[in-house]
């Protein structure tokens, strides 16, 4: 009988402690449950190439390919030699020039980097060429797009609904990322980043900053329209960019 009341008041004691422990585990839970969230929007090199090379397709059908190889040879020379100074020199680049009369270039993760042939229509000399392909460079180098999506509440949100699994996931961060890439929506950060960073790369292998020019020429060209677009679409204030493209850069 005294076992018994013993261990009674053994139990009543101690039911506040588990009580706290049972909080502690809510919020443990909680915690892990946030941690799993991030990891799952996590994707390694492979899976980057992959989610690049979708959107890179679905850009190529909307625009087309430029069917001259003497382009295409020329364009990844500059981009290649600026790619191997960069962070990221053993990814897989691909570099295509698109089909179209609208000046832009779009990089999509894994290594790909496009440009357009009104792009190049516009772009007066070989630096000038090397600063817009190094802002592309810098935006997969320094993973803006990757970043952009771990960061989007409506794909983290998604993760638990997805019933393909990790294969639905990838799709769902390549239709988030098409989306992005498209309309140039990159925050101003990220935006000034990958100018400073494209300067650095095209630099380093003896151009000029020569990004300032080909953006003061197209934002004259583009003066009279009432909305931005193409490659100011997002883009921070172009004096600002030019402003800070002009300033000395420090190679790394």
């Amino acid at each position: 009988m005294k076992k018994l009341i013993v261990t009674a008041m053994l139990v009543t004691l101690a039911s506040p402690a588990y009580a706290q422990l049972g909080g502690l585990g809510g919020a443990l839970k909680k915690a892990a449950d946030k941690k799993q969230a991030i990891d799952d929007l996590t994707i390694d090199e492979k899976e980057e190439r992959q989610l690049g090379e979708t959107v890179s397709t679905q850009i190529r059908q909307r625009f087309g390919v430029v069917q001259d190889p003497a382009i295409h040879k020329y364009v990844s020379l500059v981009g290649t030699a600026m790619a191997q100074q960069s962070d990221r020199p053993n990814l897989p680049w691909t570099f295509v020039v698109l089909d179209t009369d609208g000046v832009n270039a779009f990089a999509s993760p894994g290594g790909f980097v496009h440009i357009t042939r009104g792009a190049l229509g516009l772009i007066r000399n070989e630096a000038e060429l090397a600063g817009v392909l190094g802002h592309e460079l810098a935006h997969v180098v320094r993973k803006h797009t990757v970043n952009a999506i771990q960061k989007n509440k409506a794909i983290g949100a998604g993760i638990n609904q997805a019933a393909g699994g990790r294969s639905e996931l990838l799709n769902r961060m390549a239709k988030q990322a098409y989306e992005q890439i498209l309309e140039n929506n990159f925050d101003r950060g990220d935006e000034l980043d990958a100018d400073k960073v494209g300067i650095q790369l095209a630099q380093k292998i003896g151009y000029a900053d020569a990004l300032p020019d080909f953006l003061g020429r197209l934002a004259e060209r583009n003066k009279d329209q009432a909305e931005r677009n193409g490659m100011f679409a997002s883009h921070p204030e172009t004096k600002e960019r030019i402003d800070k493209g002009k300033a000395p850069v420090k190679l790394r």
